[in-house]
């Protein structure tokens, strides 16, 4: 329950925030969808799913290093990520701007310093997926300070050991048909080959909560079995195709519009007259994301219609909305709604109020959020915390989403020609 704690706000706050969401306009839009419907892992699969290897690989945190081997330079038995990238300095210029790189967030580290999540028990369990390394986390409940913690290692976030060191021992795929030659001699001892670098599985440790009861029915962290059920796991594609093309150690995802764009589709359908109402539908659909859109509880997306006039400028009272995502109240263990998108299926938006005299035309929007529940989150926590390094990390957490919504697309149809002779195709590039 650990990892939930940091994601719960108060229930009159969250309550706030879906009214504000679903009270827009002159009537609310209602978004038809499959719920991200998908069964979690059977309890006491964790093993099993990863298999033995990962099931060890991801023992976290992951325990201390240790001594390194005699014969290792400096560099060798350093964990910085610059170190790595003195040899790996694509790599490493990739995963700067990651978020692997910024998971160590200040958001996230405020909290471990004010409120529920500032128990030393509580740290450990937050940094087991935010901060892997043993060496990262300041202290072990059960035997108090750490004398290997590294405070600079801890702010890195992820960093290149969390995924390839274990004991001073390297782990990696296997090399590329086109990979340089290796420089002799061989640093830090080469590496051993592990297939599982290029499989879905090896994401599953911070990506699927194993165990989790969850909400109804569902893990919070449910990823990695929404892409067991995808279209895309039937044919083979891994987390790593979509997420890391070329072995790119970028991981992009929600943030990112032009790869969200590259796999939903946007189209406003069906404008036509029915009496006095203008009618239409938004329709989205999830054609290539391997799970479900969006996976997690802290993005949303907005769907909209409105009339605009000739200057387009919105109709006041023309406005129809509506979400996807998913709400859970984790006081009461509630999940208010869900409407995300599994993959090959697709929610609609339907549009059914008075045509303005003065409208030109009508548009169709999808607005991102990917940090949608952090805002009500951090909003809350500047008006309970008390530690001032706490608060001003949450100023700085709030200040760093503050530009991380985006329009996905916006479509516009004109209505300067009688409506039932429109073709009602044509998409955002139309």
């Amino acid at each position: 329950m650990a990892r939930m704690l940091a994601l719960g706000l108060r229930v009159d706050l969250l309550l706030a925030l879906v009214l504000a969401i679903t009270a827009c306009g002159e009537a609310g839009g209602d978004v038809a969808a499959s719920g991200g419907a998908v069964a979690a892992i059977p309890p006491g699969e964790r093993e099993s799913t990863l298999g033995p290897f990962l099931a060890q690989h991801w023992q976290l945190p992951v325990a201390l290093q240790g001594e390194p081997p005699a014969d290792f330079a400096e560099a060798e038995r350093s964990l910085d990520p610059a170190t790595c990238g003195a040899c790996h300095p694509k790599q490493h210029a990739e995963w700067s701007t990651s978020l692997h790189a910024a998971a160590y967030s200040p958001g996230l580290a405020a909290q471990l310093i004010d409120g529920e999540l500032a128990h030393p028990s509580e740290v450990r369990s937050c940094q087991s997926c935010h901060t892997p390394l043993a060496e990262q986390i300041p202290f072990n409940p059960a035997l108090g300070a750490n004398p290997a913690f590294d405070p600079q290692l801890r702010a890195q976030g992820i960093p290149c050991a969390g995924c390839h060191v274990r004991r001073h021992q390297y782990y990696g795929p296997p090399r590329r048909a086109d990979a340089a030659a290796v420089p002799e001699p061989v640093p830090h001892g080469g590496f051993e080959v592990r297939e599982e670098y290029l499989q879905s599985r090896f994401c599953a440790e911070c990506h699927q909560f194993f165990d989790d009861p969850g909400v109804n029915g569902k893990p919070i962290e449910n990823t990695f079995a929404e892409w067991q059920q995808s279209p895309q796991a039937a044919v083979g594609r891994q987390c790593q195709d979509c997420h890391m093309p070329d072995r790119a150690h970028l991981w992009r995802g929600i943030h990112d519009p032009e790869m969200v764009r590259q796999a939903v589709d946007v189209d406003l359908v069906g404008v036509d007259l029915a009496g006095e109402r203008l009618v239409a539908s938004l329709v989205l659909s999830n054609r290539d994301v391997g799970h479900a859109f969006p996976t997690y509880v802290t993005a949303r997306v907005f769907l909209a219609i409105y009339q605009v006039d000739a200057s387009d400028r919105e109709l006041p009272g023309t406005r129809v909305e509506g979400t996807i995502g998913r709400e859970v109240d984790f006081g009461r263990g509630v999940e208010l709604f869900d409407t995300r998108v599994l993959p090959r299926e697709s929610v609609r938006l339907d549009y059914a109020l008075a045509a303005r005299t003065s409208a030109a035309g009508l548009v169709g929007r999808v607005t991102v959020d990917p940090d949608h529940h952090y805002r009500g989150l951090f909003d809350l926590l500047r008006t309970s915390f008390d530690h001032p390094e706490a608060l001003g990390m949450i100023e700085e957490a709030r200040r760093q989403i503050s530009d991380s919504r985006y329009t996905l697309t916006e479509i516009y149809r004109p209505l300067d020609l009688p409506l039932r002779t429109r073709a009602a195709g044509g998409g955002a590039g139309d």
